[in-house]
């Protein structure tokens, strides 16, 4: 019985990582004013909303994923984020720790 709640476990945790292997930050939570565009104040306020970091630390963070450095993250910016953080290119302006505490 025991071996049997293992496994169920195993597999449903399995099925929950693998579900969710490709996905993106969902850029929606960021671009609440629904722009198009990640703002900072939008970054920072998410971020320090849901604890997942200092103001200074978002900040921070922002500012590595502010490519063009526009003062605004682009869906394409975040996305090219994210490839870097898998080592998909050879962007490395965004650490793996940075990206995983901005899911």
């Amino acid at each position: 019985m025991v071996r049997r709640a293992n496994f169920l476990l195993v597999a449903a945790m399995m099925t929950a990582l693998i579900g969710h292997a490709d996905q993106l930050p969902d850029f929606s939570l960021f671009d609440v004013d629904d722009d198009g565009l990640i703002s900072e104040d939008e970054y920072v306020s998410q971020q320090t909303g849901s604890r997942k970091a200092s103001e200074s630390e978002a900040i921070a963070k922002f500012t590595r994923l502010d490519l063009d450095q526009n003062h605004t993250v682009s869906e394409e910016e975040l996305l090219r984020a994210v490839q870097a953080w898998r080592g998909e290119t050879d962007e490395t302006s965004v650490s793996a720790t940075d990206l995983a505490n901005s899911q």
